[in-house]
């Protein structure tokens, strides 16, 4: 046994010493090449082609986009039916909301139980959301399911069977939500921000009254329904893997029976921005939540690319300045981050961090001294590469997913841009020069149209916000 023991140890013992003599060498290697090299330079951009479609119409006005993409035998769909929240009545904020949440809960000759088995049984799974201008009805299976779960999404859409038990459930959840909503620094920041900058326009409500949720009754849901679904408001968008022409007769089979129903509408906001601040008092409140924001660009505009360029660079990155400063050298917030809201012809380029409380004034101090940098003085080539770099790279992973297709298709036709858009993005981006950066800020980051919202401990922090008054 100690001859056994004896052996072990020695093979252990050599072993070890082999591999630490590897390790020697390569880090000897390393240290004797690698410092003599240096990565090559990138090369220019190599042009993007994205996936070939197959958009018609039929004859109700439902669009339809087929795309194959892909080596894996999934699908993904996408019903788009533009109508959202701005088409809520005044005193029935969230119905447009509830409706969608319905369209989950059972057909007219499905249960939501079955709805859920069935789609799991492909594979998959069907979800329902809606926003400010749209409603999106969803989901990704297998392909050999494709023509089957086509059938199912139709049903939903076509066939919602509005119950009061239904109702009733999803209105005390929302009343839940809501609550819940009501406490967290960055929804009433957020909420505070929109009622500011779209006074007056449906883009300004965010959230409901709990009078109106416990309002809401199946006459409204049915009568949103009536009004605001329909073929003609209608893009369905398949991507993936499948049959195109046994996907083509089942779309024509399911939907073509829809009634066209009234065209979507637009309501583009006219934005009068004018230099505000507005706190909510949050006693006691360790950190401040602070949403800065200026009217922008939206993606029609000529300038959108440039301006998206200049946003990376400024706040929207993980390296930009904003969070160098405020975050990695002064240490007053853990993730700063700027982003460009944007609907149809709208837009909004707005900064929001959450800071600790004695850093409140100074936070925005140094995300003002950061605009007024950029205006003044152009980045460096060097800098500006490093995140053109960035929004490439962004741009291709965003691409590289069935649902990832989807939205650049998606947002292409509301936004009502140009057919080469997605094939030219990727030479705009590299086209864009310091000298460009530095026009956007100064053309829409002013400071005389400024919204800032705070919400934090007034007693804290009212002083330190005084020199951004009005």
């Amino acid at each position: 046994m100690k001859n056994r023991k004896l052996k072990m140890d020695n093979y252990l013992g050599k072993g070890l010493s082999l591999f630490l003599s590897a390790v020697s060498l390569l880090a000897f290697a390393s240290a004797t090449f690698g410092q003599k090299e240096t990565p090559p330079a990138g090369g220019p951009p190599k042009p993007f082609v994205f996936p070939k479609q197959d958009t018609y119409t039929l004859p109700n006005g439902m669009k339809v986009t087929l795309v194959q993409y892909g080596s894996i035998p999934k699908v993904a769909f996408q019903a788009v039916i533009y109508s959202g929240t701005k088409d809520d009545a005044t005193g029935k904020r969230g119905v447009s909301e509830m409706t969608g949440m319905m369209l989950k809960e059972g057909t007219k000759t499905r249960s939501a139980e079955q709805l859920a088995l069935e789609t799991a049984s492909m594979g998959g799974s069907i979800n329902v959301g809606t926003g400010t201008d749209s409603t999106n009805v969803s989901g990704e299976v297998l392909s050999e399911f494709d023509v089957k779960f086509l059938d199912l999404l139709a049903d939903v859409v076509l066939n919602p069977n509005f119950k009061q038990e239904d109702l009733d459930r999803l209105k005390a959840n929302k009343l839940r939500s809501l609550a819940v909503a009501r406490t967290q620094a960055g929804n009433q920041a957020w909420e505070k921000f929109r009622s500011v900058a779209f006074a007056g326009h449906p883009y300004s409500q965010i959230n409901p009254q709990d009078d109106e949720v416990k309002g809401y009754t199946l006459d409204d849901l049915r009568s949103f329904y009536a009004n605001n679904y329909g073929a003609a408001r209608t893009h369905l968008y398949i991507v993936g893997q499948f049959d195109s022409a046994s996907i083509k007769s089942a779309i024509s089979r399911a939907f073509g029976g829809w009634a066209k129903g009234t065209a979507a509408t637009r309501n583009v906001p006219t934005v009068n921005a004018r230099r505000s601040i507005s706190v909510i008092d949050r006693p006691g409140s360790p950190q401040s939540t602070i949403y800065l924001g200026m009217p922008a660009v939206s993606p029609s505009d000529a300038d959108f690319i440039k301006f998206t360029v200049m946003d990376s660079l400024l706040g929207s990155s993980f390296g930009s300045r904003i969070t160098s400063n405020i975050r990695e050298n002064k240490g007053y917030t853990y993730s700063p981050s700027s982003f460009v809201w944007s609907r149809f012809k709208t837009g909004y380029w707005i900064e929001n961090a959450d800071v600790t409380t004695e850093a409140t004034g100074a936070s925005i101090k140094e995300i003002l001294f950061e605009i007024d940098r950029l205006q003044k003085e152009p980045p460096t080539e060097a800098e500006l590469q490093g995140i053109k770099n960035y929004l490439v790279g962004i741009y291709v992973l965003q691409n590289s997913s069935r649902s990832g297709v989807i939205g650049q298709l998606e947002s292409g036709n509301y936004n009502e841009l140009s057919k080469d858009h997605i094939d030219t993005y990727i030479q705009k981006i590299a086209a864009v020069t310091p000298a460009d950066v530095s026009a956007m800020a100064k053309k829409y980051l002013v400071a005389d149209k400024m919204t800032v919202v705070v919400v934090g401990d007034r007693s804290k922090i009212d002083e330190q916000l005084k020199p951004y008054a009005n």
